[in-house]
């Protein structure tokens, strides 16, 4: 679906494990199709969204199910939702009434994820 390079699939995979690498995988499917998303919308390439987007630049060694949740969205087209997400954040870890005020789309395991406000209508 989107062809990233050895590079760019090694940061991407990075920026998920260090947003979802505890999260079940559905949320890292998720989180990799938050870059995905931001990708495509914005016509850039992974390392241009995760700064745009403020993604932790604390990106420890992908492990566990994350580099299959990133090759799942980029390579194979996967995603949890058909709703254009691009943001999420942990209420138990911070609170955002940003984020709160986009379009809630689903939660999983306690990660709340949201569409731009109006993109899904």
């Amino acid at each position: 679906r989107y062809e990233l390079t050895a590079a760019e699939r090694d940061l991407v995979e990075r920026a998920v494990m260090a947003e979802a690498g505890g999260e079940p995988f559905a949320g890292q499917v998720a989180v990799a199709q938050c870059i995905l998303y931001a990708c495509e919308k914005d016509g850039i390439r992974p390392e241009e969204a995760l700064e745009k987007y403020k993604y932790t630049t604390n990106r420890p060694d992908p492990k566990g199910t994350v580099p299959e949740a990133v090759a799942a969205v980029f390579d194979s087209g996967w995603y949890v939702t058909t709703e254009p997400i691009m943001y999420f954040y942990a209420p138990a870890r911070t609170s955002s009434k940003w984020h709160e005020s986009q379009d809630f789309v689903i939660e999983i395991n306690g990660h709340r994820f949201f569409a731009e406000k109006g993109a899904n209508k």
